[in-house]
């Protein structure tokens, strides 16, 4: 149960990160005329809020319950080893990070894109919840590779090692 709980906490990983970069090319304008073509402006907020539901939040569920598993069957239990608990509170962090501002947030640029393509929004309404996005974004993917690098390296984090 723990090495198919292993696996499959990768394969959230994958779904999460893989989603999250996704965004991101999005976001930055690597999508040509997305900065400045409501159309293109449209397609590309759907495509994340598509990635998002499909992606992201379900890799972001596949993490939480199989590392759930991992602690329980693993004998590590919570608050055993620091290393475990600066991942899970991470990982809280990051749940909490994306249920209030992120995914909201996400919903309503999806919302203000289609006023946008409409023309009943100049474009520009878009910059301000989209630099709140960036941001709050920026610190869950930070956050993701702290928890990433902490489970890879089991760092002591002040623990005295026997």
């Amino acid at each position: 149960m723990y090495k198919t709980a292993k696996a499959l906490h990768l394969i959230g990983l994958a779904m999460f990160l893989g989603s999250i970069l996704g965004h991101i090319g999005i976001g930055i304008g690597l999508v040509p005329g997305a900065g400045d073509a409501a159309s293109t402006l449209l397609f590309g907020r759907q495509a994340i809020t598509v990635a998002t539901w499909w992606l992201t939040l379900p890799g972001l569920a596949l993490l939480m319950v199989t590392g759930a598993v991992m602690t329980a069957r693993g004998g590590l239990g919570v608050g055993r080893h620091r290393w475990l608990t600066a991942h899970q509170v991470l990982a809280v962090l990051i749940v909490l990070n994306a249920a209030i501002v992120l995914v909201p947030g996400g919903d309503a640029l999806h919302a203000l894109a289609v006023e946008v393509a409409g023309g009943r929004q100049p474009v520009d309404v878009m910059d301000a919840p989209a630099g709140r996005e960036s941001l709050f974004g920026a610190a869950n993917l930070l956050m993701t590779l702290a928890a990433l690098v902490i489970a890879v390296h089991k760092p002591g984090l002040g623990q005295r090692r026997d």
